[in-house]
């Protein structure tokens, strides 16, 4: 029962943890006040919502080791989080006490991130700090959650909503044009890796995890396929991988680092033997490094493929420098889309470059030609350019949903299926949608033929 002393000038009042402890609290002017505060803080405990004011001082940086510890989602998840929590979030408030973090403290914060980064990796930041915490306050760290709802925001001027998609999309011609560029700088895998993410809808991460034995090249004019089933991502936190009946640590390094050689860091990393015979159900460690990990959302599927892009794929195989990765780095390891991926590639295909001699250190570099309007598009604008394709030439929803790889939700997903039909008519409109795109170069648009007649 709460009860309260003079501490100097002030009272104390002490009160019933619901462990049976006392906590106090101190700064009172009279007997009464301390006494109201702890008899109301014991009725939150007899109704099972008491915050205990000390959990608020635990620093956010605390809360967010605890909160990775129970985490029960997928590795690439966990490496997101991790990388949007070590750049951005704990630099500023790692050292915060959790009770501390005001509505008002995180809008400041908000309008800081706004100025610096784009709207969607703002979105993400958010996503996973709204998260934080609302955890907190389901574990009573903290009474509410301070990040404003879009109900409860204060007044302030008005902000439009943004009519203007973030990615840039290219149409079949731009992409071609950049897939030119690529192979004028690094060569026919080079060409193929634009043309496979953007005639596929390939996420980057499974264009980095394409496995030589996911494509399936028959003679038949439409009878190639490739099937999405990982994606090859770096990984700063070892990944786990459940044993199948019959694999090996050989098999294993094959199958999920897309390197053989790599067994003995498995077994170095389980306390393992080089030799050591594995049981179904066992989970093992994986290094840290390229690993593969399912797609994203599980999304796994097979695709037809339009027939330039599976004769392509063919060359690719023919003169591939990996043994299992369709799409290596130069180098010939798996490839990793880094900063030196977007300055030293991506950036130099969209927006050109002048010819440059070769240099110590660095080989001669060709000279591109821009692409009118790509300048801003990121590698995941391929697949936003596949799904705008699709749309465009009118195939049924759910078919373009199924081929990127989306779950229809509601009635239409439950009811609505694609049939071989569906699925060979996107196919033949990409073939179609290629063959045009390779044609407009050569033959001038119909105002452009009247003017020269004029």
């Amino acid at each position: 029962m709460a009860y309260a002393e003079k501490r100097g000038k002030t009272w104390r009042v002490r009160y019933q943890l619901p462990n049976g402890e006392y906590a106090s609290e101190s700064g009172f002017e009279t007997k009464q006040d301390a006494l109201d505060y702890g008899r109301a803080q014991e009725t939150d405990v007899k109704r099972k919502v008491f915050i205990n004011p000390s959990d608020g001082r635990k620093l956010f940086g605390e809360w967010v080791t605890e909160w990775l510890d129970t985490m029960d989602v997928a590795e690439l998840t966990v490496e997101t989080y991790r990388s949007r929590l070590r750049s951005v979030i704990l630099p500023h408030w790692e050292n915060t006490p959790i009770g501390d973090i005001t509505s008002m403290s995180y809008k400041r914060w908000q309008h800081q991130l706004s100025r610096q980064y784009k709207p969607t990796y703002v979105k993400g930041i958010e996503g996973l700090m709204r998260m934080l915490l609302e955890d907190a306050v389901e574990e009573k760290l903290i009474a509410h959650n301070p990040m404003p709802t879009a109900s409860k925001r204060r007044r302030g001027r008005h902000v439009s909503v943004a009519t203007t998609d973030d990615y840039v999309w290219g149409t079949p011609r731009q992409v071609r044009l950049i897939a030119e560029n690529a192979r004028t700088l690094r060569g026919l895998q080079w060409y193929a890796m634009v043309l496979t993410a953007a005639y596929t809808g390939l996420r980057m991460g499974e264009v980095a995890g394409l496995r030589r034995d996911q494509l399936h090249l028959l003679a038949l004019e439409y009878g190639k396929s490739l099937r999405v089933q990982w994606q090859g991502q770096w990984l700063t936190e070892p990944a786990t991988h459940t044993v199948n009946k019959g694999e090996t640590l050989e098999s294993i390094a094959e199958l999920r680092l897309a390197d053989v050689k790599r067994a003995g860091e498995i077994s170095k990393a389980n306390d393992l033997s080089a030799g050591a015979r594995l049981r179904a159900g066992q989970k093992i460690m994986l290094p840290k490094g390229f690993t593969l990990t399912p797609p994203k959302y599980s999304s796994y599927g097979t695709l037809i493929l339009p027939p330039f892009l599976g004769e392509l794929l063919s060359e690719v195989l023919a003169v591939g420098t990996h043994e299992t990765l369709v799409f290596p780095s130069q180098r010939g390891r798996p490839l990793r889309v880094d900063d030196q991926f977007y300055g030293r590639f991506w950036k130099p295909i969209l927006v050109g470059q002048d010819a440059e001699p070769m240099r110590r250190g660095r080989k001669a570099q060709p000279a591109l030609p821009a692409v009118d309007g790509m300048a801003d598009m990121v590698p995941h604008g391929l697949r936003h350019s596949h799904k705008v394709w699709l749309d465009d030439q009118g195939h049924p929803r759910v078919a373009v949903e199924e081929r990127m790889r989306h779950r229809l939700q509601g009635v239409e997903g439950t009811y609505s299926h694609t049939s071989p039909e569906m699925e060979l008519a996107i196919a033949r409109s990409l073939q179609e949608a290629w063959e045009k795109s390779a044609v407009e170069d050569e033959e001038p648009p119909q105002w452009e033929r009247r003017r020269r007649s004029s």
